[in-house]
């Protein structure tokens, strides 16, 4: 169901992100906030392994560890870590975490900023934690964010501009709520955007809910408050409207009785904080990337349905079951090898339940790209396969292809099934994660990095550092379709839950221990 609250042209005027010398990516989605960038005289890496050093330009070791992605202009780079954990001060909990500027030419950190917080998360938490939130910078300043509860503004040179502090919700009424915060801030013009609970009761807006904030990004006077609920588990997307101006897109719906009502979609106004339109769901969560197009808006759900929506006005276009007429390619293990199913459905015949994994949707084009979570022992999704396994949706023919790659590649040779453990090791060698979820794979309850895509090239990161590269453009969603798996470092050795950036022509990544920076030798 949809509510049109501010009129729409028919179309939208959008395109990927592109240039002939993409050397910036200065917030989590890149140049446009759409995760997917094309570059014209640049291309991204195919393959590359820190275990092996194959295609690694360079790597530095950083303080300390952390969630954020990494916002780049020209030759600076700037993240966020936790407060560096020794022998001394050994803890696996905190609210305070730390602002790096890194200068990529020299691999050396220019200046760092302290970050405090208001309320602890958990180090390394599969869910997030306090460093999530990749900065924003614009070539001139930087803002920082720590999801305990501050936002910071500096110079490039490390001057603080100015900074505000915010509290974090942990308690509305009776019901308590785990630090599960997978938002990440926003610029648009002269708008720093961050999402926030309203303390307020003076009828304006629900008291205890979360909303889209909005900040003058020189003086960090507040703009506005949007009339529109988000929930923190939601990421916000921002695009363009038919008259060329900002517009976000934000949800409702989620685990732990998340109180932000009615569950589905609003498009917000990015000058206003107004809502354009909203769309109510009668199924499924928001915990997904808020993905749109110049056509579509994706709603995902846990029942086997995608609610396939028009971006111009939010009406339902059609549903689109990802169980039924759907082709895979399944690893048999007991007969050891692949089977090819056509047009069946997956459900019925496989006794599994589709359970596509949070945060792990790209949209381009007319084509949806997701991961596929496998079975855990407790949940909402009982069963849950293809195991290893991710999907394409073809949006114009509700064609849906699902394939399950191998988890090891060593040219020909293949291996399945394996289960590749991720390292909560810090540097120091000390185990720093306060959750023993943060130490599984990657491939089921956990909140992995959001998906990049640079010229067709997807890259999936999972939380044992294991990246699928993924051919956007392959004819048939096959093994054929898989570039790659690349990874972070070393099988059991290595931990990641962050979105890579790619500018100057390079790719990077970072794991617990290090910033990395990839290049394809030619």
């Amino acid at each position: 169901m949809k509510k049109l609250l501010f009129p729409l042209a028919a179309a939208f005027c959008f395109s990927c992100a592109s240039s002939s010398n993409a050397t910036q990516w200065q917030q989590a989605g890149g140049p446009n906030n759409s995760y997917v960038v094309n570059s014209e005289n640049s291309d991204a890496p195919s393959h590359f392994s820190m275990s092996k050093n194959k295609n690694i330009k360079w790597k530095m070791t950083l303080p300390e560890a952390g969630q954020s992605g990494i916002a780049i202009n020209g030759n600076k780079a700037f993240l966020t870590i936790i407060e560096p954990v020794t022998k001394e001060n050994h803890t696996k909990k905190g609210a305070n975490i730390r602002g790096l500027c890194i200068d990529l030419s020299s691999q050396k950190i220019l200046w760092d900023c302290a970050l405090p917080g208001k309320s602890e998360a958990i180090y390394l938490y599969g869910f997030s934690d306090s460093t999530t939130p990749t900065p924003i910078t614009d070539g001139k300043h930087v803002w920082f964010f720590n999801a305990s509860g501050q936002i910071a503004c500096y110079t490039v040179k490390g001057k603080k501009v100015w900074d505000y502090t915010w509290a974090p919700i942990e308690k509305l009424d009776k019901v308590n709520f785990p630090f599960n915060k997978q938002y990440e801030p926003i610029i648009s013009g002269d708008l720093i955007i961050n999402v926030e609970p309203y303390y307020k009761k003076d009828g304006a807006r629900k008291y205890g809910w979360n909303y889209l904030f909005a900040y003058n990004k020189l003086t960090g006077e507040q703009a506005w408050i949007s009339e529109g609920a988000l929930t923190h588990y939601n990421t916000p997307f921002l695009s363009k409207t038919p008259e060329g101006k900002d517009a976000i897109l934000i949800g409702r719906g989620g685990h732990h009785k998340v109180p932000e009502a009615p569950r589905g979609y609003s498009m917000v106004d990015a000058a206003s904080g107004k809502s354009i339109w909203e769309y109510k769901a009668d199924a499924g969560m928001c915990l997904y990337q808020a993905s749109w197009n110049d056509k579509y808006a994706i709603w995902m759900t846990y029942d086997g349905v995608i609610h396939l929506l028009d971006s111009t006005n939010g009406e339902l276009i059609k549903k689109i079951s990802i169980t039924q007429n759907v082709d895979a390619e399944v690893y048999d293990k007991d007969q050891r090898k692949l089977i090819q199913h056509k047009d069946f459905d997956i459900t019925k015949s496989l006794g599994i339940t589709i359970f596509p994994a949070w945060f792990s949707t790209i949209l381009i084009e007319d084509k949806l790209y997701f991961m596929c979570f496998g079975p855990e022992r407790y949940g909402p999704v009982k069963k849950a396969g293809p195991i290893n396994a991710f999907a394409r949706v073809d949006l114009k023919t509700d064609k849906v292809e699902y394939v399950q790659f191998p988890t090891s590649l060593e040219g020909n040779k293949k291996t399945w099934l394996e289960k590749i453990s991720s390292s909560t090791i810090n540097s120091r060698g000390l185990d720093i994660a306060g959750d023993k979820r943060s130490q599984r794979d990657g491939w089921s309850w956990v909140f992995n990095g959001n998906p990049i895509s640079v010229n067709d090239k997807i890259y999936f990161t999972l939380q044992n550092g294991r990246v699928y590269v993924i051919d956007a453009k392959a004819e048939k969603f096959n093994q054929s379709a898989l570039l790659s798996i690349s990874d972070l470092g070393a099988a059991g050795k290595t931990w990641s839950l962050n979105t890579p950036s790619f500018a100057n022509g390079k790719l990077y990544h970072r794991n617990l221990k290090e910033l990395i920076c990839i290049e394809e030798n030619k």
